[in-house]
């Protein structure tokens, strides 16, 4: 059934995200959305005058394709996927999802190994591409965010079609705010943990690769990080749903991770030389939240796009929708504070009390 909202979301995803020319190659990746969507993104692609290709794809048979995962098998997978990333000048990812668990049974070693292979794929399509990726509003997600289905598909859409151009203006004080800042200091319950972004450059993002979108982010140095935090909401990962989460730092690697899956969470941090330090700091914003104010500790090992942990505190979102919110103040004393107040919805959502830096 035609639905207003799909046209909006595709236009924001052609047209805004990806900004779409004439006569370019548009790859349309999709997991278990509705038909009505794809068609959207279809019509959306051909009125800016580019040529639309599109993927379907199941969670239900890729659980099965990795389960078995062979590697002569995923390098001819690789082999042919990256071709046709080569052909592309743009990538447009909407992921749905009937089961946000469904890879859970997926044994680590196979799993390991298809990202592994596959992942010159992924890596043309970031530096090489235009594109943008998003997650599909589901009853899981809504579940987990304590909302009826309605209401979470009515705030995924709102949050997903804002205006990201008058966004993007409104992160610039907070980018030179960065741009200019030695050392971070984020502290609440369970958490106390300092490190430096003093030289490393800082990025808005404010729609051109994620949606829901809206955040400043940069990268701790190295060897900096010192303390602990304690994640006060649950995220999923290979299938895996995590929760309280603490990491313990010393000179920027994790010497210390535990949760409630603490055998999984350490495999995965083992599983290269830079998965135990800090990939990403960001702060994000959007209006969306009201007069209620958040913090966004994001946390990505490195090498980049390889796993993310997130801190985060909303009044109405959980880990499952990505959206980012962030309150900043300024004070005369040459001191900027991030304060997070209370959210009321979800159980799994703790208080957290500051974060701040110093120029």
């Amino acid at each position: 059934m035609f639905d207003p909202r799909f046209d909006a979301l595709a236009e924001v995803l052609a047209g805004f995200s990806t900004r779409l020319q004439k006569g370019e190659k548009a790859l349309i990746d999709v997991f278990d959305i509705p038909p009505e969507m794809v068609v959207s993104l279809i019509r959306k692609v051909r009125e800016k005058g580019a040529l639309p290709f599109v993927n379907l794809q199941s969670n239900i048979v890729n659980r099965e394709m990795l389960r078995g995962a062979d590697q002569a098998q995923f390098q001819t997978m690789a082999s042919y996927e990256l071709a046709r990333m080569q052909a592309m000048n743009a990538y447009i990812a909407v992921r749905g999802s009937y089961n946000i668990t469904e890879h859970s049974d997926v044994p680590s070693d196979r799993m390991l190994l298809a990202m592994k292979l596959l992942k010159p794929v992924l890596e043309h399509r970031v530096n090489k591409t235009k594109w943008v990726v998003l997650r599909w509003p589901s009853p899981s997600m809504a579940q987990l965010s304590g909302m009826s289905t309605e209401a979470f598909e009515e705030f995924f859409f709102r949050v997903c079609t804002l205006d990201y151009a008058r966004m993007e203006t409104a992160m610039q004080p907070l980018k030179r705010l960065m741009d200019k800042t030695d050392q971070v200091h984020i502290t609440g319950p369970g958490t106390d943990l300092r490190f430096s972004i003093k030289g490393i450059p800082t990025i808005a993002c404010g729609g051109q690769h994620n949606i829901p979108d809206g955040e400043v982010f940069t990268c701790p140095v190295k060897d900096s990080a010192e303390g602990y935090i304690q994640y006060n909401t649950p995220t999923i990962y290979q299938g895996t749903a995590f929760d309280s989460v603490r990491l313990g730092f010393s000179k920027g690697r994790i010497v210390e991770a535990s949760a409630n899956e603490t055998a999984v969470l350490n495999k995965i941090l083992d599983s290269d030389d830079g998965a135990r330090y800090l990939g990403e700091f960001a702060l994000a914003l959007t209006r969306m939240c009201g007069s209620q104010c958040a913090i966004s500790c994001s946390m990505k090992r490195s090498p980049a796009h390889s796993i993310s942990r997130r801190a985060r505190l909303t009044k109405r979102l959980t880990m499952a929708t990505a959206a980012r919110f962030t309150g900043i103040s300024s004070a005369s004393s040459g001191q900027s504070t991030a304060a997070a107040k209370s959210a009321s919805t979800a159980s799994s959502f703790a208080k957290m009390a500051s974060s701040s830096w110093t120029t």
